[in-house]
């Protein structure tokens, strides 16, 4: 990491793909200025109309600049690329039929995200990586192979068949396989929430379209984790309300949160995961039932840490990220990944 982020001794600028609005990119870019990393930051929105790229592939890889109204930087001189939740482009679609306006957006996205994610840097997610973590199904199957425990899941559009499933197992829960939420056209958001589920709820609707069902745990707390490159930052939640019981996200306000010890074996399941997908950060969901198996649940390669870092301000996750983008060595206090491992 450090021969990609540090050339002639001095820190390589960082890039950060974010809106402009987003406040935990701010957090970052302060402990960045700590570090004396150079940071360029763009939305993504802001192309084509406000940033202009200009990449040329010789010589077996891409040069060339990224330019905004405020600054302009070589390819070739970045030493690390943040992607956090960076917008899509905004074009000025006049004259354009509905149909031209979505190839030309397409078309947008795909040059300068495609282009930099060619940039021999730090990522920190590749764009690539996050894409492949994002599936449900083979995280679910992945982490198992890692050797995290993971509930028996139903995924399937067979009203019968997700009957029996939920009379079989002790009690179910309904999961969104996507984005747990949706946003209308007049700006209204509704979210989709883990939701205990009984065999007399499900009717024809569920041919409707893919489902994805499964066996509750009998959660005791939950574990907020989040992993920055080296470093594990476990958050214990304790849930006071019943919906908070079965999700979390649903009562923030029934919350309470501490520090949370993390057995051997669960560490050594996540290293395998994080380095099966090349992932340097990620959020990952874990349940402690009573008897003090942790149970795998959901792994977000685009986690939002800010909310629970000030909760537990100890916890140094922005720090992390800094130094994990500026080249910086981990803290020797914390387990280091060990390169090569894959899971079985």
């Amino acid at each position: 990491m450090l021969t990609h982020a540090r050339q002639a001794g001095r820190p390589r600028p960082v890039c950060i793909l974010t809106t402009d609005d987003d406040c935990t990119a701010d957090r970052i870019v302060w402990h960045l200025g700590r570090l004396h990393v150079p940071v360029h930051r763009v939305d993504l929105a802001d192309f084509p109309q406000h940033v202009q790229l200009d990449a040329v592939f010789q010589a077996g890889r891409w040069t060339g600049r990224l330019t905004t109204e405020y600054w302009s930087l070589a390819l070739e001189d970045i030493g690390a690329i943040w992607w956090w939740h960076p917008g899509h482009p905004r074009l000025d679609c006049s004259g354009m039929t509905p149909s031209e306006a979505a190839w030309a957006h397409d078309e947008a996205l795909a040059g300068l995200a495609g282009v930099l994610a060619t940039v021999d840097c730090v990522h920190l997610n590749h764009p690539g990586a996050t894409r492949a973590s994002q599936s449900k199904p083979d995280a679910l199957r992945q982490a198992a192979r890692c050797g995290l425990a993971v509930p028996a899941t139903w995924i399937g559009n067979d009203l019968a068949a997700s009957i029996r499933f939920t009379q079989q197992a002790p009690s179910t829960v309904c999961k969104s396989l996507v984005a747990p939420g949706l946003t209308y056209p007049d700006g209204t958001h509704s979210s989709f929430h883990t939701t205990a589920v009984h065999a007399t709820d499900l009717d024809a609707s569920v041919a409707r379209t893919a489902h994805q069902l499964q066996r509750a745990i009998d959660t005791q707390y939950a574990i907020r984790l989040t992993v920055v490159g080296e470093e594990m930052f476990a958050a214990r939640i304790d849930a006071h309300s019943q919906a908070a019981q079965t999700d979390w996200r649903s009562d923030y306000d029934a919350l309470t949160y501490s520090h949370a010890p993390l057995p051997d074996s669960v560490r050594t399941g996540v290293r395998h995961l994080m380095h099966h997908y090349r992932l340097a950060y990620a959020a990952i969901d874990l349940l402690v039932d009573d008897q003090g198996r942790h149970w795998f649940v959901d792994l977000n390669a685009a986690g939002q840490h800010d909310w629970i870092q000030q909760e537990l301000p100890d916890l140094h996750i922005a720090e992390a990220i800094a130094q994990y983008l500026a080249g910086a060595p981990a803290s020797d206090s914390h387990r280091p990944l060990q390169s090569g491992m894959t899971c079985p």
